[in-house]
């Protein structure tokens, strides 16, 4: 059996996990997992920590804050 990867949303300032919302539909009609991360916007170091410690294993996160991919940390 294959898994599909999960995908992970992580939004920026000014925003909420609730903006990936029309994003999160598209990809599930794919059959594709999708968490968006409830991110507390305390800092790039301290916010990373959060997804890592939801998510073991990401496929594909990107933050609408900077774009930088989360699972290069």
């Amino acid at each position: 059996m294959t898994t599909s990867p999960t995908v992970v949303l992580v939004h920026g300032a000014f925003a909420e996990s609730a903006s990936w919302n029309g994003v999160i539909a598209r990809l599930r009609e794919h059959d594709l997992s999708v968490i968006a991360v409830a991110n507390p916007l305390r800092g790039l170091s301290g916010d990373a920590d959060v997804v890592a410690g939801l998510v073991a294993s990401i496929s594909t996160a990107r933050s609408s804050w900077s774009a930088i991919p989360t699972a290069a940390r």
